[in-house]
């Protein structure tokens, strides 16, 4: 008696080995799709349309505090110069932040800039 597979088990069987052939990096090369013309595409203007972009592409890497050079200190808004010498030496001095409230202690930053800068700045990884 000869075995004979099913129409359904033939077709699975073509794909396995189709699958086969493309994994073990074997490529098919139709002739036809070789020389074909690279198709140029025009833009598409719609109105009424709006795009959404996520809003963190849009924000910078937040500065560690606890790391972060007086240069990069000087890049949050509210600190220049003077603030950023301060914020680094008191870091030398008392060791790394362990919180935002610690900048309090540091001479000439209140509140009001902990609360501007709390978004752009991170406390170590």
């Amino acid at each position: 008696m000869k075995a004979r597979f099913s129409l359904a088990q033939e077709r699975g069987l073509i794909i396995l080995v189709a699958i086969g052939i493309i994994m073990s990096g074997l490529a098919l090369f139709l002739p036809s799709f070789a020389h074909r013309s690279v198709i140029k595409v025009a833009p598409i203007e719609l109105s009424g349309v709006t795009v959404l972009r996520p809003t963190f592409l849009d924000s910078p890497p937040k500065i560690d505090l606890n790391s972060a050079g007086i240069e990069d200190l000087k890049k949050l808004p509210g600190i220049g110069d003077v603030l950023a010498q301060r914020i680094v030496d008191y870091r030398n001095e008392y060791g790394p932040f362990e919180s935002l409230d610690d900048l309090k202690n540091v001479s000439g930053i209140g509140k009001s800039l902990i609360q501007k800068i709390s978004e752009l700045v991170k406390l170590g990884e």
